[in-house]
């Protein structure tokens, strides 16, 4: 499965649990690509503009934090209602609106609904267990119910993981790297381009020849 692919299918249930929240309990396969293609390029876009901010304000160390993040979310237009910076300075006070209605959009009901879809919320009546507080995401639900040593070793170097030691790998042939073997592809076609060039400009005609020896 290419990276791509891989995902927009790790992308997939989340979208299908905002469906189920909004109240869509059913959809055609084509409008569910076409939202998590939409979402897939959103979040792209969002770390991009961090990235950027990230990179203008402190490129000693171009590790986005919360300002670029906040940064992004306006670019994006996700923090609405908002004054420009030179409104915000005609007026003399910042405007946080956008920020507030962010804020109470993410700790309330409409999120809240979501994570209940999730799994994250009990619903009124469910018993809950005291192992089930902390409830684990699903692709870790997922990661387990697919292995059967239930180990993280398994994914351990993949996009599912955590990243493996890095190690020499022996090609077959005897080179002991993947550098080795391309500097040999190269030395190789070195040689057999001039080889052809002498072939070339070997005389062809008796009388080429002749001149040659005189």
């Amino acid at each position: 499965m290419s990276a791509p692919n891989l995902y927009n299918a790790l992308l997939r249930p989340p979208i299908i649990q905002i469906l189920r929240a909004t109240g869509f309990h059913s959809t055609r396969p084509s409008v569910l690509d076409t939202l998590v293609d939409i979402a897939a390029r959103y979040m792209l876009l969002l770390a991009s503009s961090a990235a950027e901010h990230a990179d203008n304000s402190h490129p000693d160390e171009p590790v986005p934090d919360l300002e670029d993040i906040r940064l992004a979310l306006q670019d994006a237009g996700a923090l609405r209602p908002q004054l420009r910076e030179m409104e915000e300075l005609w007026q003399g006070e910042e405007d946080l609106r956008g920020m507030e209605s962010f804020l109470s959009w993410f700790t309330g009901p409409a999120n809240r609904e979501i994570r209940r879809i999730a799994g994250f919320v009990a619903s009124q009546g469910d018993v809950i267990e005291a192992e089930s507080l902390e409830k684990e995401d699903y692709l870790t639900s997922l990661k387990k119910k697919h292995s059967k040593t239930g180990e993280e070793s398994r994914y351990a170097g993949t996009v599912l993981g955590k990243s493996a030691e890095e190690h020499p790998i022996v090609i077959e042939g005897g080179y002991p790297s993947i550098r080795d073997w391309g500097l040999q592809i190269k030395y190789r076609e070195g040689s057999s381009e001039s080889a052809s060039s002498a072939v070339s400009s070997a005389p062809t005609d008796l009388s080429e020849m002749e001149d040659m020896e005189v």
